[in-house]
C-alpha cells in the first residue's frame, strides 16, 4: 500500500510518501478497509509537529477520519461485509496506523456504513468533529430543549458540528467568530452570530442571554477563551473544553457561579482499545450520516487534494484560512 508517515516531528515538510506492505488482521474482530478518503483534523497536525499522544512507532501514519471499502473481515465480525463502504475514527494516535494510507485494519466496533447519498468526501470529513461535538452537548453538558448554548469559534470543524447539533436539539444558538466570511458562513447553518471584534462583545451576548449568562459554554479554542467562558457561563451552568485548563486559571469568578466543568476528549476510546465505547461513538456518528443523508446535517468542505498532497493540506490547515473541513481522496 502506499503511506503517508513522517520520519519525526516536525513542520508539514517532513510528511512523506512512501510504499509499505499492506497492513493485515490480527485479531478476530478487525475489518481490512482500503481507503477512498480520509479526513484532516488538528490532531493530525499536532502529532506531526510535536508526537503528542504518539508514543514511538515505526509507522507514524496520522489521520483519524476515514470511509472506505470492507476488503477482508476476521472471523468473529458479523455486522459489516466485504463490499461494503464504511466510515470510522480510528488511528492516527497510540499503537494504530491512522488513515493516510491506501488500507487500514479497523475494530468492527468503530465502523459504520455510510448512506448512498453521503459522498466519500462527507464522510471523511464528519467523524471527529460529529463526536466531539455531541460528547461535549448532549454527553458532558446533557444540553436540553430551551437551554441557551455558546459555542466560541463557532466556524471550526467542531464549531459547526455544535451549532448545528445544538439547534438540532432545541437550543437557542449563539457562535462566537472572528471576522465576516466566518460569520457569514456560521449565519448560514442557521444560527445566531456575533463577531469577538464589536466593540460591544460583551453586551451584545449578556443580551442574548437575558444577562443570566449562558446554560452551556463550549470552548474550542483554550488559554483565554476558557476563562473567558467561565464568566459567560450561567448559575448552575454547563462549561465544556476541548483543551485542558491553563494551568494559570483565575477560578475567582467561576466560583460564585457554581458551574460544572468538563473536559471533552473523543480519543479516549481509541487510546484505551476500549471497543464498548467505540461502539458507542458508532452509534453517535451512524446518526451523523443519517443526518447528512436525510439534509438535516451540513458538513462545509474547504479542499479535496490527492493523498500525495497531504503536506499542503497540513499547511492550509494550519494558515487557519478555511471555511470547511480537509479531505485527502486516496
Amino acid at each position: 500500500m502506499q503511506a503517508v508517515s513522517f520520519p519525526y516531528p516536525g513542520g508539514p515538510e517532513v510528511l512523506q510518501m512512501h510504499d509499505r506492505p499492506d497492513p493485515s488482521i490480527q485479531w478476530p474482530d478487525q475489518v481490512l478497509v482500503r481507503l477512498l478518503a480520509a479526513g484532516v483534523n488538528p490532531i493530525d497536525t499536532k502529532i506531526r509537529a510535536s508526537g503528542l499522544l504518539t508514543p514511538t512507532h515505526d509507522h507514524n501514519i496520522p489521520g483519524c477520519d476515514g470511509v472506505g471499502i470492507v476488503e477482508a473481515c476476521g472471523s468473529a465480525v458479523g455486522q459489516v461485509a466485504p463490499g461494503q463502504r464504511v466510515a470510522f475514527c480510528h488511528g492516527g494516535v497510540g499503537p494504530d496506523p491512522g488513515t493516510y494510507a491506501t488500507a487500514a485494519v479497523v475494530p468492527e466496533a468503530a465502523l459504520v456504513p455510510v448512506p448512498e447519498s453521503v459522498s466519500d468526501a462527507e464522510a471523511a470529513a464528519l467523524p471527529l468533529t460529529w463526536i466531539t461535538a455531541w460528547e461535549a452537548l448532549l454527553d458532558r453538558a446533557r444540553l436540553r430543549p430551551g437551554q441557551t448554548l455558546l459555542v466560541h469559534a463557532a466556524n471550526g470543524g467542531v464549531g459547526q458540528m455544535a451549532v448545528q447539533l445544538g439547534r438540532q436539539a432545541g437550543a437557542r444558538v449563539l457562535g462566537a467568530v472572528r471576522g465576516d466570511e466566518a460569520a457569514e458562513m456560521v449565519r448560514e447553518l442557521g444560527v445566531a452570530v456575533l463577531d469577538r471584534r464589536a466593540e460591544d462583545f460583551e453586551r451584545q451576548w449578556l443580551e442574548f442571554c437575558d444577562g443570566r449568562g449562558f446554560d452551556v459554554v463550549l470552548d474550542t479554542v483554550g488559554a483565554e477563551i476558557f476563562e473567558e467562558s467561565l464568566t459567560q457561563v450561567a448559575y448552575g451552568g454547563d462549561v465544556v473544553t476541548l483543551l485542558s485548563p491553563p494551568a494559570t486559571t483565575d477560578w475567582a469568578a467561576a466560583r460564585p457561579r457554581n458551574p460544572r466543568i468538563s473536559l471533552e476528549l473523543m480519543l479516549t476510546p481509541m487510546l484505551t482499545g476500549d471497543r464498548a465505547l467505540l461502539r458507542i461513538q458508532a452509534g453517535m456518528l451512524r446518526e451523523g450520516l443519517e443526518r447528512v443523508a436525510r439534509g438535516e446535517l451540513r458538513v462545509n468542505l474547504e479542499a479535496e487534494l490527492p493523498l500525495a498532497q497531504a503536506a499542503e493540506a497540513h499547511r492550509l490547515l494550519e494558515s487557519g484560512v478555511r471555511k470547511g473541513k480537509i479531505v485527502l481522496r486516496i
